[in-house]
């Protein structure tokens, strides 16, 4: 092998190995900010973690902000692009031609079809508990990820919400867009929490399922009124 071979072998799997530490790192970063916090999570217990050097966090990322600034960007990311086809599809309802308690069955429908999805991604726990987490220590990159995230599926379903109910109530579409996400993938994010004898992923379907069925029907009692009314004068 020639020595320009041998050099270019050496540089690559110096690159493989670097990425692979990036990696970890990122990695272990999602999952000791999610359980401690920011102020409460050290480099030293990141590279502990991650079983590297103290010192690629700040050659790989410059250091405890950067390293918690690659963990927002991936989970931003990943959550963006589960939730994506979620808020196409609304938006797709909310334009079509359906109306009425058959809208809101099918709201029901995407909603639990996103569960599943939800938490059947990998580590999806700790990315939102993540989010999650770093609120609550005021940390302002982390409040507007964590919109970012979640408004435009939100937004979504109050436009659907409204579309159903002939805007009746505006106001309260938005607060029952906002519980209804907030209570299915909160439920979802936090039983670990109180169950952490079970992974999130034993939770099977049906549990997802139940819950979603009682959220929906709570949903459609908040506007019951409206329902009876209209099918009153339909007769």
């Amino acid at each position: 092998m020639k020595k320009n071979q041998k050099t270019n072998k050496t540089t690559d799997q110096r690159k493989l190995k670097g990425e692979a530490t990036r990696e970890k790192l990122v990695i272990e970063a999602i999952r000791l900010f999610g359980q401690n916090g920011y102020k409460a999570t050290n480099t030293r217990a990141l590279a502990e973690a991650a079983k590297c050097n103290l010192g690629l966090i700040t050659f790989h990322f410059g250091g405890k902000q950067g390293l918690y600034e690659a963990a927002i960007k991936r989970v931003k990311d990943r959550l963006i692009e589960l939730l994506t086809p979620s808020v196409n599809k609304l938006e797709s309802l909310a334009n079509g031609d359906i109306e009425g308690k058959e809208l809101f069955q099918l709201l029901a429908n995407e909603i639990n079809a996103l569960a599943i999805k939800f938490i059947g991604l990998e580590q999806i726990a700790g990315h939102s508990l993540f989010l999650l987490q770093n609120i609550y220590e005021k940390n302002s990159h982390n409040i507007s990820g964590y919109r970012d995230v979640f408004s435009p599926l939100i937004a979504s379903i109050e436009v659907i919400i409204n579309k159903a109910t002939n805007n009746i109530n505006p106001s309260r579409a938005r607060l029952s867009a906002f519980m209804l996400i907030n209570t299915t993938l909160g439920f979802l994010r936090d039983y670990p929490i109180f169950f952490p004898e079970n992974e999130t992923s034993n939770i099977k379907q049906p549990s997802i399922d139940n819950l979603v069925e009682l959220l929906s029907h709570h949903l459609m009692a908040e506007y019951k009124n409206y329902f009876q009314f209209k099918m009153d004068n339909l007769e």
